[in-house]
């Protein structure tokens, strides 16, 4: 009895393995095929599908301004491609989904090359189409149909028009992205905020390169997977964005300062027939040492002005006059002079060993005799101020040279990357290399190379009564708007001179700008006091002063009595107006008027002017949202309607401006009673809710108010009876 049992399990076995033998050759037949017929196809997809390791770079950090406005950020870019090929294993299926894709944009050509020069106007809808021809014909992979990246609101338009709206895999439209450091504020404060290499996310200069290690921050980590058709990136470590810098700059005080210096510089070239070269402005906070707008501008070979060095930091030359406020300053502070003293300027030519010094006036009737040490600084006598230094240091020249040291000018202030190192001279270690003319020529701002921040910062100092604050760029490192990292205000020098020397420095500075016959008048304000230095310098030029051109400078500060601001405007020019006062000390003057005028602050009612009309003119209409309105802005208004002004039902009426309030008239208005209402007077957007609550279709034409419709209010208001009406 047990045969038959063994045959059933036999014939089983044998079942079991004729059917894995089936789906063993199967499989074999189906891994032939994909190596012999679908070998080219899966090597695609293997070559778009999955990377084990992918770098998944972070959100470069912001630059902000000193009241947080965005000055440069990284926003994505995108450049446009086609696929005109579709990819599909299976050729029927691929064939029907060309075919597809082809009738598409066959379809909608004109639409989407109307729309692309709508959103990207320099390249005509006609060109476009000649790109899409082109591609479909040869069946281009990555036909380019734009030829530079586009910002995210215009692929976002873009995106928006047919087929192109479409995957990838069905409308074959795509994008690379790319991320681009935008400048918010375009030119602005250019070089000092820096640049980056877009492809390598590398920092080039400015604070960019300076704090490159905050804003960078840190990649992370991820691999590429296909699903279904589509390859996504998989995120393992998820990228550390970096942080915000918040810089001391303020967007309003930089754009003052860059058109003030711009003015000139076109000025210098057109007017006075110059050639100006580089223009530099700094304005810096007084008490706090910040660096509110920092301008940098180059003549191109264009003729144009642009940021392209930063010469405020980078630009050690010899600074000229300006540099006799600190030759006298250290004078005082030792007490070698006073503010009564007088010395004899000898016409204006006096001979230091065998080097003749000369003042700019020397050849005129009006050259110099005896001066006051006040007037050596109205006048910028270089004789005056040499005889009144060398008569004084001139067997003790490292006194002198150590005063300078004292009172900061020799400092470097290493802001960003590049920035010079001042040079002045020291006789103990220059032995070999210091003469008999070294010191007279370096009281004058001669054999000496300080960069402009220098000069503002000691200037600044003065204004600060005497404590030299370190100049600061950047306040803050942020996380979010959080604080992540303080850079306080710091001071350098508690106190550079004596508080008498300080008094008299600043009394001779104000005298420079406020006396008729000072030299920098044209920086004076009649509103506030102003008190600064001018100084006009020659470049050298192979070793010789002539043929260089000059520099022109004015420094600072205002309002002089109860200092806010240092400002330093210094300009290169050959040719042209050679004064230092009236190029540079006009900028200065238009930049303190202009920053004075921002920073005034005023009670409202001085502002007030007693004949305007603080009523002001409401339309006819829902003249309870009106109400509303004014009731808000506590403006007196009259209710003389037949309904409550909280009515839940929109009150439609007059309102007419009076002397001392508004008066509304006007009743609710209710649909229900299924009449016409008199919509004459009002504007589209109301009319057309008042009718349309009626069950009312509305036809428009003209523009303004109603001025006649084409059913008199009152009737009966049949649902869906159209009604014209004409607005002029």
């Amino acid at each position: 009895m047990q045969r038959p049992k063994d045959k059933k399990i036999i014939t089983r076995y044998f079942s079991i393995i004729i059917i894995m033998a089936v789906v063993g050759l199967a499989i074999l037949l189906k891994a032939l095929s994909i190596m012999v017929f679908e070998r080219n196809y899966w090597r695609e997809v293997a070559n778009r599908s999955v990377v084990d390791s992918v770098s998944i770079p972070p959100k470069r950090g912001n630059i902000l301004s000193d009241d947080g406005l965005l000055m440069a950020s990284s926003v994505p870019q995108y450049m446009l491609f086609m696929d005109f090929m579709v990819s599909d294993r299976d050729e029927a299926r691929r064939i029907k989904a060309q075919h597809r894709r082809d009738s598409l944009l066959k379809e909608n050509m004109t639409e989407i090359c109307e729309g692309l020069h709508r959103v990207l106007p320099d390249k005509s809808a006609e060109e476009f189409r000649r790109t899409f021809e082109k591609g479909r014909v040869q069946r281009s992979r990555y036909c380019k149909i734009y030829p530079k990246r586009v910002s995210y609101a215009q692929y976002k338009e873009i995106k928006k028009l047919p087929v192109l709206c479409m995957s990838p895999g069905t409308g074959g439209f795509f994008t690379e992205n790319n991320i681009e450091r935008k400048k918010i504020y375009g030119s602005l404060a250019r070089r000092t905020l820096g640049d980056v290499y877009a492809a390598k996310d590398s920092a080039k200069n400015g604070v960019e390169l300076a704090y490159d290690g905050y804003l960078r921050g840190e990649p992370g980590l991820g691999h590429r997977k296909k699903v279904n058709r589509d390859v996504l990136t998989i995120v393992d470590e998820p990228a550390t964005d970096g942080y915000d810098v918040k810089t001391t700059l303020n967007v309003e005080i930089q754009d003052i300062a860059e058109k003030a210096l711009l003015d000139m510089l076109r000025k210098q070239n057109e007017e006075y027939k110059g050639d100006a070269r580089t223009g530099v402005v700094v304005v810096m906070e007084v008490a706090t040492g910040d660096i509110k707008a920092m301008v940098n501008m180059n003549r191109l070979e264009s003729g144009g002005y642009a940021e392209t060095k930063n010469n405020a930091l980078t630009d050690i030359l010899e600074p000229g006059s300006t540099f006799k406020t600190a030759s006298l300053l250290v004078a005082l502070h030792d007490k070698k002079i006073s503010f009564n003293d007088s010395v004899d300027a000898n016409k204006g030519l006096y001979k230091f060993g065998s080097a003749t010094m000369r003042d700019h006036n020397w050849n005129k009737a009006s050259a110099y005799g005896v001066l006051s040490v006040p007037q050596v600084l109205m006048y910028s006598s270089n004789v005056g101020t040499a005889r009144l230094i060398d008569e004084n240091y001139k067997d003790e020249p490292e006194k002198f040279v150590e005063g300078l040291h004292r009172m900061g000018l020799a400092t470097h202030f290493p802001l960003l990357p590049g920035t010079g190192k001042p040079v002045i001279r020291y006789p103990k270690k220059d032995k070999s290399n210091w003469s008999r003319t070294a010191l007279p020529w370096m009281s004058i701002g001669y054999e000496t190379q300080i960069a402009p921040i220098n000069i503002v910062s000691f200037y600044n100092a003065i204004a600060n009564g005497g404590t030299f604050m370190k100049p600061r760029l950047v306040s803050a490192i942020l996380e979010d708007g959080h604080v992540v990292e303080e850079f306080k205000p710091e001071v350098l020098i508690d106190k550079i001179a004596s508080d008498q020397a300080l008094n008299d420095i600043t009394k001779m500075l104000t005298m420079v700008v406020n006396e008729p016959t000072g030299l920098g008048r044209q920086a004076k304000s009649d509103n506030f006091l102003v008190a600064g230095k001018t100084g006009t310098a020659q470049i050298a030029s192979g070793g010789q002063l002539r043929g260089g051109g000059h520099q022109l400078s004015f420094c600072g500060f205002f309002p002089a009595d109860a200092p806010k601001y240092t400002c330093i405007v210094s300009i290169q020019t050959r040719g042209g107006l050679i004064s230092g006062g009236g190029v540079a000390g006009v900028v200065f003057g238009e930049i303190a008027k202009r920053i004075m005028a921002r920073d005034e602050e005023r009670d409202i009612d001085e502002l007030r002017d007693s004949t305007a009309v603080f009523i002001p003119t409401v339309m006819k209409g829902n003249i309870a949202d009106a109400r509303y309105v004014l009731d808000e802005l506590d403006i007196p208004t009259e209710w003389d309607a037949s309904t409550s002004y909280h009515s839940d039902k929109p009150v439609w009426g007059n309102a007419e401006s009076r002397e001392g309030d508004v008066l509304f008239t006007g009743s609710a208005f209710d649909p229900a009673q299924g009449k016409v209402p008199n919509v004459r007077g009002l504007g589209a957007k109301d009319a057309v809710y008042m009718l349309e609550s009626c069950g009312l279709s509305v036809r428009l034409s003209g523009r303004g108010k109603v001025r006649s419709q084409s059913i008199q209010p009152g009737s009966a208001a049949r649902k869906g009876q159209i009604i014209y009406l004409t607005l002029k």
